[in-house]
């Protein structure tokens, strides 16, 4: 190969580089846009008064019910704190909050009637079903 040769794959390499760059950073810029419109829609479809759990684009972990919305933001409905005002574009995610009270409340009493019954069995066991102070 001679120099003008080598001169020319390298400015089509270059030319190849800066295409991708600014093709990578289009698409990218799309995305963020495209953020905002989803976080509302996902948000207008969570009926109201359900219990969300969301992430501020700060990293803030809020809870609560969720509210009236409008065109630019919702309402978040905290009992324990004052309500808030949060705007579509400070979201970065939200999905339905579970709470696991019930599950644990029923693991716990679960727990409970096994322990029950085996106090149970192991006394009729040892002791007959009349118990261990009986006189036949």
């Amino acid at each position: 190969m001679d120099a003008h040769t080598k001169v020319g794959c390298r400015a089509v390499t270059h030319m190849r580089q800066l295409i991708s760059i600014i093709l990578a950073l289009t698409i990218l810029a799309r995305v963020v846009e495209a953020d905002t419109p989803a976080i509302a829609a996902q948000i207008a479809a969570i009926p109201l008064g359900a219990r969300i759990e969301l992430r501020t684009k700060t990293k803030e972990k809020l809870r609560g019910s969720k509210g009236a919305a409008s065109d630019t933001g919702f309402t978040l409905v905290n009992p324990p704190a004052a309500d808030r005002q949060i705007a579509f574009d400070d979201v970065a995610s939200v999905k339905l909050y579970k709470s696991h009270t019930t599950r644990n409340v029923l693991i716990i009493v679960g727990i409970g009637v096994v322990a029950t019954i085996g106090i149970i069995a192991a006394v009729i066991l040892r002791c007959g079903p009349l118990g261990c102070n009986s006189k036949l």
